[in-house]
């Protein structure tokens, strides 16, 4: 312990511990703000990405064309194989890029948005039909409630204070 090499290897452990420990804390909400996030991806597949980043005036730009395209008659449902792929590698996307940025893996990231995602577009589809329903509402305004609220969470979600 005298020598120097000795207390430098002690403290690169106690330092790699540490790092060690930071990285395993807090992973059940790292994956659930991946899966949230990624989730988005189920019900708005470009929406998600534009949440990430903000300053991209093109995906901006999609974002708010899916969403009002979205409000069209005769647009396929989301829940159909084409809307499933694309939503599903939306989700992988988003699920890489959240873990990446909360330094986690980014395959599990990509795994978990994946499934996030075709998850969410049953629950979001099937929700936006009950409400409906139960409501009388006109498609297009559950649409567009269903698009405030995807950008709510989204806005909580990334916002690290908050979570």
């Amino acid at each position: 312990m005298r020598n120097g090499t000795s207390a430098t290897t002690n403290i690169a452990g106690t330092r790699k511990e540490t790092v060690t420990r930071d990285i395993r804390r807090n992973s059940s909400k790292d994956i659930a703000v991946i899966a949230g996030v990624s989730a988005i991806a189920g019900s708005r597949a470009m929406l998600a990405p534009a949440l990430l980043f903000p300053e991209n005036k093109v995906l901006t730009l999609m974002a708010a064309g899916e969403a009002y395209v979205d409000k069209l008659p005769g647009i396929g449902d989301r829940i159909e194989t084409s809307g499933l792929i694309g939503r599903s590698i939306s989700g992988a996307v988003t699920g890489a890029i959240v873990s990446k940025r909360r330094r986690r893996s980014m395959w599990l990231g990509a795994l978990v948005g994946a499934a996030a995602a075709c998850a969410s577009a049953y629950v979001t589809y099937y929700a936006r039909k009950e409400l409906g329903k139960i409501t009388g509402m006109h498609d297009a305004i559950a649409g567009l409630v269903e698009d405030v609220a995807m950008i709510c969470l989204g806005s909580i979600l990334l916002d690290d204070d908050r979570i």
